[in-house]
């Protein structure tokens, strides 16, 4: 098996963990409960999820910086990439939706732990976290579209 393959199929699969991590990281969010006084506004969700939107950002650079045919496409002729949808989408598109996602993880978090209040910590977090995650859910290559790939590759 090629090293394209392996780092596609680990991305393929890691988009699953990001975005149940992430519904999970909203909905803790929106629960009311107490903060832990000696860490607050923090939880072990957001740091998972942070970790994992993290890790499927490095799988996603690795493949665009050399291993995937399709970045590869785009990079060297970029005038005829952004005239072709499908080129257009892997070599712009996907790249700048994960990064917003991952822009907003991070940014929320941050404005959390500078919230005044713990429900002010929670909204910003749940805002943010929603945000992110509607994101990825834009930006994945579902089947059906132009660009689609398999839900699950083995």
């Amino acid at each position: 098996m090629s090293t394209y393959l392996v780092v596609l199929t680990m991305h393929s699969w890691m988009r699953w963990v990001a975005l149940a991590l992430g519904a999970a990281a909203t909905a803790n969010a929106l629960i009311s409960r107490r903060e832990n006084p000696a860490r607050p506004g923090r939880s072990r969700w957001d740091t998972f999820f942070m970790a994992a939107v993290d890790l499927q950002v490095l799988l996603g650079i690795v493949l665009y910086l050399g291993l995937s045919p399709s970045t590869t496409a785009g990079m060297n002729d970029f005038h005829a990439a952004l005239h072709t949808p499908v080129v257009r989408f892997w070599t712009i598109t996907h790249v700048a939706m994960m990064f917003g996602a991952m822009l907003l993880v991070r940014v929320g978090r941050v404005l959390a732990m500078n919230a005044p209040t713990p429900e002010a910590r929670r909204r910003r977090k749940a805002i943010a976290f929603a945000l992110a995650l509607l994101t990825m859910v834009a930006g994945i290559p579902w089947p059906g579209t132009p660009f689609g790939r398999p839900l699950f590759r083995f």
